[in-house]
């Protein structure tokens, strides 16, 4: 199979879809169904029209594939390889290699649980902000009031959130005292801030007064029953003459709470102490404990960010229950504020990581305590978290793309107490692809690659508990290599000889030696792969110019240039029949001093060229040839003084072409007149008598339904035939030129 596009790099946007137009041709040689597949993104996300696509042999078709990524598809660039692939056995697939990039799109949305509440001084509002883009996000919670009459508190106020993760906090607004009058509502916004993305949600307070009109009622007609139960009291007390009982809780009952003096205990309307904590709830800021710590990994002992700690402590049931939670920073740290004082457990749990226990326990039983104590700081409070096996993947390239030099990968684990002979091994594939599975995670590893005739290279990834990771594509530069040879006279060592090249746009000279190794130069350090134009020069002699190619680090030895005693120049340019210039052209001298030959220029002044150290006052011929060209030679007379006159020579193509379409006449319309229908899917065959050629006619070429091309043929005469079914159903000859295209039209019965 062969395939093509015009789409090697696709930007989609999160939510999005990109198109990738394939051109598949069926190279084997029966009927095939073709269909793509693609590598490096979810199956579930991709889609291709149509499904399967039936070719003949050489034929051609369209197929399209269109990928659609959600909304949450993490950012960053995907290596995609395309794979077109038959049904029959043993056939070859295709393939062809699509850059993915996927912007980033940061977005964050709050919601809030419930979103009013009522009550006469202070609520909870459960706030729920989730990531719903495609990169983590570092947000801050704000929480405003439109009349600035409430005090509010967010737990915890910074969050950190992986793409596609929601984590909770905690509204805390409390307004002020309200002794007589309808409910108020009281606005408070919260506000996700970030860098590039902002979220907000609107919650109320709807204050209702501490004394209701109904209350005031039912407190005149308590009032009334006091002073008649006071008044019996008061009564029985002076009839039966006994002591009152009394019970009194001292208030160093109420949590929190300094023991006041006696008799100057001072109470608030619910009848505990000033100052006395409410029995739920999380603590004012500056009155509970704080808890901080960091999350490690078990293998590297860094810090691991966006976990989740949660702090857990028995209720009255015995049940352990969850009370706070905090999110790690980059760095792995976390704070825990406003925690009850008393002992805790802590818990880690996160997708691709063990289940991790204050210090280093691995289940409830086997936890170890910390403890918060009010208004002061426990550090220290640091866990470890053993992450499940990562998979690392990448792409890397060498210079030249053409280059099938194989490639090893290798990782190695850079942390303090690893391994030093611990490492993983891979070798890209033919697209440059690699994968390292099973790597130990967290972890950071250090990729080295390394390729025959190329400088290695290094990079540094870090992988987390169960990441699927792509790491950044590498290119691998060519090792430098050198130039060596030996220049004579035609028979002796020559020394004083100029040997230059350009070394990206700038001249590198060397000169052979007088003495010693008399001849002999070397260029070192050519950036490889790349052709280098040679130019020697001497006084008396005619320069000579050498092209060298070398590959990737090559060290080229044994070039030898022979200088001509002699001042004549001849230059020119050769073109094709277009006037382009033609690069690559042979140029031959003959005659008197026949065996000097040069090639013209591919860069720069295409088709140039120049042969110099020529004798003056002599006539030589120039011969020009090229593979798929007619020679060309050219007699040039060298003057006695100066250079020769330009050489200008054009280069007729030796090969042609046949071009046709393959018709029927069939009555479609039943109208009994006969019509002319394109035949598609008929083989037509050309043969010299030495070489057939063979192409299937398509229903979309520039002719319309039945066209076909048969395209560098040498000039001669030709025998065309149509195939349908296994039978011949049409044939006919041509003469085909150099050059140009032969017109055949064939009508099948």
């Amino acid at each position: 199979m062969r395939v093509s596009s015009t789409v090697e790099r696709l930007d989609v946007a999160p939510g999005g879809t990109g198109v990738v137009p394939l051109e598949v041709v069926n190279t084997s040689e029966v009927i095939e169904s073709l269909s793509v597949r693609a590598l490096g993104v979810p199956e579930a996300n991709v889609r291709t029209e149509p499904p399967a696509l039936a070719l003949f042999p050489d034929a051609s078709g369209a197929l399209t594939l269109t990928l659609a990524l959600p909304d949450s598809f993490p950012a960053g660039t995907y290596p995609m390889t395309l794979v077109v692939s038959g049904q029959a056995p043993g056939g070859r697939e295709a393939f062809h290699d699509v850059e993915l990039v996927v912007p980033p799109r940061p977005h964050v949305r709050l919601d809030a649980t419930p979103s009013v509440v009522r009550t006469r001084g202070r609520a909870d509002f459960a706030i729920e902000v989730r990531n719903d883009g495609n990169v983590p996000l570092d947000i801050a919670l704000r929480a405003t009031d439109t009349d600035r009459t409430v005090r509010t508190t967010l737990v915890p106020a910074t969050l950190s959130l992986a793409p596609g993760s929601t984590v909770a906090a905690t509204l805390l607004v409390k307004g002020p005292r309200q002794l007589l009058g309808s409910d108020r509502d009281r606005p408070v916004t919260v506000t996700a801030l970030h860098e590039e993305t902002e979220g907000s949600v609107g919650v109320v307070l709807r204050q209702r007064s501490t004394f209701s009109r109904g209350l005031i009622t039912a407190l005149v007609l308590l009032a009334i029953l006091t002073l008649w139960a006071l008044a019996f009291l008061l009564g029985m007390r002076q009839v039966l003459g006994t002591d009152p009982f009394t019970k009194v809780a001292p208030a160093s009952f109420f949590a929190a709470s300094d023991s006041p003096e006696a008799g100057t205990e001072a109470t608030d309307a619910s009848g505990a102490p000033a100052g006395a904590l409410a029995k739920e709830g999380p603590l004012p800021a500056g009155v509970g404990g704080t808890v901080t710590g960091v999350v490690l990994g078990e293998n590297d002992g860094e810090g691991v960010g966006r976990l989740t700690v949660v702090a857990l402590r028995y209720n009255s049931d015995d049940e352990l229950v969850p009370v706070a939670s905090a999110a790690t920073q980059a760095d792995g740290s976390y704070t825990m504020s406003g925690l009850f004082p008393g002992s805790y457990l802590l818990r880690v749990q996160a997708s691709g990581y063990d289940e991790a226990w204050y210090p280093a326990a691995v289940s409830e039983a086997s936890a170890g305590t910390v403890e918060a104590v009010g208004r002061e700081i426990t550090d220290g409070a640091d866990l470890v978290v053993r992450g499940h096996a990562a998979t690392l993947s990448g792409n890397v390239q060498t210079a030249d793309p053409q280059d099938a030099t194989e490639i090893q990968v290798t990782a190695r684990p850079t942390w303090n107490g690893a391994d030093p002979t611990q490492e993983w091994s891979a070798t890209a594939d033919a697209s440059g692809a690699y994968t390292f599975a099973g790597l130990p995670a967290p972890g950071t590893y250090e990729l080295t690659f390394a390729a025959e005739g190329y400088q290695p290279t290094t990079s540094t990834e870090r992988v987390l508990g169960g990441q699927e990771r792509f790491a950044l594509d590498v290119r691998l530069g060519a090792g430098t290599g050198s130039i060596t040879g030996t220049v004579t006279d035609g028979s002796t060592p020559l020394g004083g000889v100029k040997v230059s090249t350009t070394i990206d746009g700038k001249t590198v000279e060397v000169g052979t030696p007088t003495v010693g190794q008399v001849g002999t130069f070397v260029l070192p350090n050519l950036p490889t792969p790349a052709t280098y134009v040679l130019t020697f020069t001497k006084d008396g002699f005619g320069s000579q110019t050498v092209v060298v190619a070398l590959g990737p680090g090559e060290a080229r030895g044994g070039v030898s240039v022979a200088m001509v005693g002699g001042t004549g120049v001849v230059s020119g340019k050769v073109v094709d029949a277009s006037g382009a210039g033609l690069g690559g052209v042979t140029v031959t001298l003959g005659g008197a001093q026949a065996g000097l030959s040069t090639t013209t220029l591919t860069t720069g002044d295409v088709g140039a060229f120049t042969l110099a150290g020529l004798q003056a006052g002599t006539s030589v011929t120039l011969t020009f040839t090229k593979p798929g060209f007619a020679s060309v030679t050219r007699p040039v007379t060298i003057p006695a003084d100066g250079p020769a006159p330009d050489v200008d020579v054009t280069l007729a193509s030796a090969t042609g072409s046949i071009s046709g379409r393959v018709t029927r006449q069939v009555d479609e319309d039943g109208d009994g007149d006969l019509d002319t229908v394109g035949v598609v899917g008929a083989t037509v065959t050309a043969t010299d008598g030495l070489t057939p050629r063979s192409t299937t006619t398509t229903s979309n070429g520039a002719g319309g339904a039945g066209s076909y091309v048969l395209s560098d043929l040498p000039a001669g005469t030709w025998t065309v035939t149509v195939t349908l079914d296994g039978k011949v159903v049409a044939t006919s000859i041509v003469v085909v030129t150099g050059g140009a295209a032969a017109p055949v039209d064939l009508v099948v019965g």
